[in-house]
């Protein structure tokens, strides 16, 4: 939905009344969520900003914003955080662990299909269709990702995790993250004991998107916590063990060669001998 650049109608100062209209609304939409973590989300007297804004099929969105954050957005009178709050909170919605290779295809405007969907230990989160819910990746609990379940954690499973899972709304590097102070999401360890290793990354990080939007993103990103220098380093470091395995195995072949034929190699002339004939 914020893959493309949103047109902002009007930016207002929340009133009083509205604020507890809308502390009220969060409470009864996430019933999860403790008093403090309401106050904290939206305090009692610092300043809170409604932002009604045009998206760019036409979708009319207002945005909540505290601290030149975005922290929630209603659509369609559903009420969605966004990933700024997630970071927050990030047991508030229901989670699905997906390759970090798929949050940019994410956040070109794809869905998050199934075959992409990292199952953990612990099973699937349980979700009815229709049913907010977020997406991380592997190695990191802070959701990239927020949408709707496009059916019944059963009916996953029923289809063999085939077909489209999360339809997505908004993700972190789209517009609506741009509209913040555009910082990276924090590093918070999984609690599943199942990690995946980075050929697995590697294998699985073009798998799990679907049909996506051709829409351009916010320019240079920060760096997404996941791609350590430590961990490129050692995606390098494997590719030039690739590199000499193979020539080992070049120069093996060619030894095969010398010793299957040897009248070959001992009367093939070498190439400073035919450099010196006339």
């Amino acid at each position: 939905m914020f893959a493309k650049q949103f047109r902002v109608k009007s930016n207002t100062v929340i009133k009083g009344s509205d604020r507890r209209k809308l502390k009220t609304d969060i409470s009864n939409a996430f019933p999860m969520l403790s008093a403090e973590d309401l106050t904290e989300l939206v305090p009692n007297k610092e300043e809170l900003n409604v932002v009604k804004i045009y998206a760019h099929k036409g979708d009319s969105v207002t945005l909540y914003v505290l601290h030149k954050n975005p922290i929630f957005f209603e659509l369609e009178k559903q009420l969605y955080p966004t990933v700024y709050t997630l970071w927050r909170c990030p047991d508030l919605l229901p989670t699905f662990t997906t390759w970090p290779a798929v949050l940019q295809k994410l956040a070109g405007g794809a869905d998050l299909m199934l075959p992409g969907v990292v199952v953990p230990l612990g099973g699937l989160p349980e979700v009815k269709k229709g049913e907010c819910c977020s997406i991380s990746v592997v190695r990191n609990r802070a959701p990239v990702a927020v949408g709707t379940a496009t059916m019944t954690t059963a009916e996953m499973l029923g289809l063999g995790m085939k077909g489209r899972g999360v339809s997505v709304l908004h993700t972190y590097t789209d517009y609506l993250w741009a509209f913040g102070d555009k910082s990276g999401p924090p590093s918070i360890p999984s609690l599943d004991s199942e990690v995946a290793t980075e050929g697995d990354v590697e294998a699985e990080g073009e798998e799990g998107v679907g049909e996506h939007g051709d829409g351009t993103r916010p320019q240079n990103p920060p760096a997404p916590v996941w791609r350590s220098s430590a961990w490129s380093q050692g995606r390098q470091e494997k590719r030039r063990e690739k590199r000499r395995k193979r020539r080992r195995m070049e120069t093996m072949q060619m030894e095969k060669r010398r010793t299957a034929d040897p009248l070959k190699s001992r009367w093939m002339p070498s190439c400073s001998s035919v450099s010196s004939m006339p």
